[in-house]
């Protein structure tokens, strides 16, 4: 939008995050030769929304007018803007400032996650969520929130954990978008996810719930910790394997590709034959099981070999 000139005494104070200006700085300006980029000034209310230090360092030099630009839109959307400015360019926001931000666009717009608020203001997520838990609004707790980019998804992720947990053990090589995506869940909760299970934890933390009583835990179904049973041991399986992936001493050669690509295929195969099996007719279930141990016991004798060639060599 074009800049144009406004008559410095049409303009009311900002709403904005700052408690008080800093009058050293508006001196300095005042004696600087600089011309100042535009002002934001709500249009609705001609409150200034950024660039209150230039309104009253250009009112020092003895001007009627400043340069401004229109911001259309309600009065919160209007905050939201200045504390985007103000944490953008000039003078950094106080410790005080950030937190009493962040408890205002708690206020205003709930639906939006502790990261997004956090990020916004530069007060930290553990922070947002210890002041979203601290306000006596329940609205301040809605069932869903808008994330960084954009997505709406549950407050409560404990389903989405679960679901997470399901995903990785279907298919471990998935990425963590992937599995954020088909979760419902953020990145960084896919990613969460994925290191407590390979650290042989419950996908969900103890004391989060997908439904009844805050602080509670529903009952797990025999379904349930079968499955999440048997994420942990996949995933710390891909974990390793990521951790060979990233070794130059394997991906740098030819043998050492061979050996990342066995392994690839092996931790896809185990997942198919999960898959497979309960479709093997009834009479030839003893002799896949036959080959399939046999196959297991190969692999056993040689992952002893492994650990006694690793053992001779440490001692």
């Amino acid at each position: 939008m074009s800049s144009f000139d406004i008559e410095i005494d049409s303009l009311l104070p900002a709403d904005s995050p700052r408690f008080t200006l800093d009058h050293a700085h508006v001196r300095a300006l005042a004696e600087s030769e600089a011309e100042f980029p535009p002002i934001l000034v709500h249009r609705a209310t001609l409150r200034v929304i950024d660039g209150m230090h230039r309104l009253r360092a250009t009112a020092l030099r003895n001007r009627r007018t400043i340069s401004a630009r229109w911001f259309e839109g309600d009065e919160q959307a209007a905050f939201l803007r200045a504390v985007e400015c103000n944490m953008r360019h000039g003078l950094p926001l106080s410790r005080d400032e950030r937190k009493q931000a962040a408890l205002r666009i708690l206020r205003t717009h709930p639906d939006r996650s502790d990261r997004s608020i956090a990020e916004m203001t530069g007060w930290n997520a553990t922070g947002v969520g210890a002041l979203r838990r601290d306000t006596a609004d329940p609205g301040a707790r809605p069932e869903t929130r808008v994330g960084r980019d954009g997505r709406v998804r549950p407050s409560n992720t404990a389903e989405g954990r679960r679901m997470a947990a399901e995903v990785i053990s279907r298919n471990p090589e998935a990425s963590l978008r992937e599995i954020a995506r088909q979760a419902g869940i953020s990145v960084g909760t896919a990613r969460d996810v994925r290191r407590r299970l390979a650290e042989g934890q419950e996908a969900i933390p103890a004391g989060r719930c997908s439904g009844g009583p805050a602080g509670t835990t529903p009952a797990s179904t025999d379904e349930d910790r079968t499955r999440l049973g048997r994420a942990p041991d996949l995933a710390h399986r891909i974990t390793l394997f990521d951790g060979l992936r990233n070794d130059p001493s394997l991906r740098l050669n030819e043998n050492g590709r061979l050996v990342l690509h066995r392994l690839r295929t092996q931790l896809r195969t185990t997942e198919e034959w999960k898959r497979l099996a309960p479709t093997v007719p009834l009479h030839g279930r003893n002799a896949v099981a036959d080959i399939l141990s046999a196959c297991a016991n190969d692999l056993r004798e040689m992952a002893r070999e492994l650990r006694c060639t690793e053992d001779s060599l440490a001692g």
